[in-house]
């Protein structure tokens, strides 16, 4: 069983890096540029005082975990809430439908209540298509191109060409267990 750490129990030095962090990026006077310089600054600043490297990017890096459960936490109560919002829709669409069954079925075409005005109209034809979008004449199909990125990146690997490069830049991750 792997423990997270907790909030409470992080060092001062991280939830100062934290609040420095928080106010760089609550600067609406920067640039995006801007931030980003002063964002490693300060944190370059940070990793050269006080504790050594090692002890501080075991902080750091419990942290992250400590970052990475709440956000999975958040997305887990989003989603949690998204279900209870879509059952309200569902349960209002399913309610308007049978509303809107009885008013024709009743033949009545307005109500004028204390609280709310209904109103019932009728809705423009939909387009129904009874032939394979391959079978439609060319005008009336539209087209839209997305690059295959796997098969472009395993062609720049075995051969170059002109239309496409692999980046310069090499980028690293971190795991943390």
């Amino acid at each position: 069983m792997t423990t997270s750490t907790r909030l409470w129990e992080l060092s001062d030095d991280i939830q100062t890096l934290e609040s420095a962090i928080t106010l760089i990026q609550d600067n609406q006077d920067l640039s995006d540029e801007e931030q980003e310089i002063q964002l490693e600054e300060t944190f370059n600043q940070w990793l050269e005082t006080g504790e050594s490297f090692k002890e501080k990017a075991e902080k750091l890096a419990g942290y992250i975990r400590h970052q990475e459960a709440l956000a999975e936490a958040r997305k887990n109560e989003a989603k949690r809430i998204q279900t209870l919002a879509k059952q309200a829709e569902n349960g209002a669409a399913r309610l308007r439908k049978y509303l809107v069954a009885q008013m024709v079925r009743s033949d009545v075409k307005k109500i004028e209540g204390v609280t709310v005005k209904i109103g019932l109209r009728k809705k423009q034809p939909s387009v129904l298509i009874n032939v394979e979008p391959e079978k439609l004449p060319a005008e009336y199909v539209k087209v839209s191109y997305k690059p295959d990125l796997t098969a472009i990146k395993k062609l720049l690997k075995s051969e170059a060409v002109e239309w496409a490069s692999l980046s310069d830049g090499q980028e690293y991750s971190v795991t943390i267990r």
